[in-house]
């Protein structure tokens, strides 16, 4: 039951929308191409004082449901075999965005069929940004997730409640 509620976690990235991969890194920087000879040396600024950093976001208190645990394989192959459908249509979700950016799937609500996700630690409003290090952008990405989980040793759902981070960890055992 646990592990189909993580399940429940992977499947609301299948229905991502499209997201524009690209990285305003990818363009090309005319310098990267010429040559020593090219380049003239920067002249020499005193370094700007240190910003102070971020400060460190502590996780989110523990709720009222599991945050780890255990799956046995055999019951997480048997959900895999029924593949996302049977996880998804428990729970609706909706992209998660910070300044325009895609960071992953939003816990809208619970459905009716989603009731067994309901032992997990998440809440509306929770937002799911990777899954066994993995994010789930477009629905290639799921399927290669799905296809992962068959063999992995453990299931790690990296979250958002607010602004600060926490896990959903359960080891699957033979």
């Amino acid at each position: 039951m646990r592990f189909v509620t993580l399940c429940a976690i992977l499947a609301l990235a299948a229905c991502a929308p499209k997201v524009d991969p690209r990285s305003p890194f990818d363009e090309d920087d005319p310098q990267a191409r010429a040559t020593v000879a090219e380049v003239e040396p920067a002249p020499v600024e005193p370094a700007a004082p240190a910003e102070p950093s971020a400060p460190v976001v502590a996780p989110a208190p523990p709720g009222t449901g599991l945050r780890e645990g255990t799956i046995a394989r055999a019951t997480l192959k048997a959900v895999l075999d029924a593949g996302p459908g049977h996880v998804l249509e428990g729970f609706e979700v909706a992209a998660a965005e910070q300044r325009g950016a895609f960071v992953g799937w939003r816990l809208v609500r619970f459905l009716a069929k989603g009731e067994r996700f309901t032992i997990l630690d998440l809440a509306p409003g929770d937002v799911l940004l990777t899954i066994n290090r993995r994010a789930i952008v477009k629905p290639s990405d799921l399927q290669d997730l799905w296809t992962e989980l068959y063999t992995a040793d453990a299931i790690v759902a990296e979250l958002r409640r607010g602004d600060a981070p926490f896990t959903l960890r359960f080891t699957i055992t033979p």
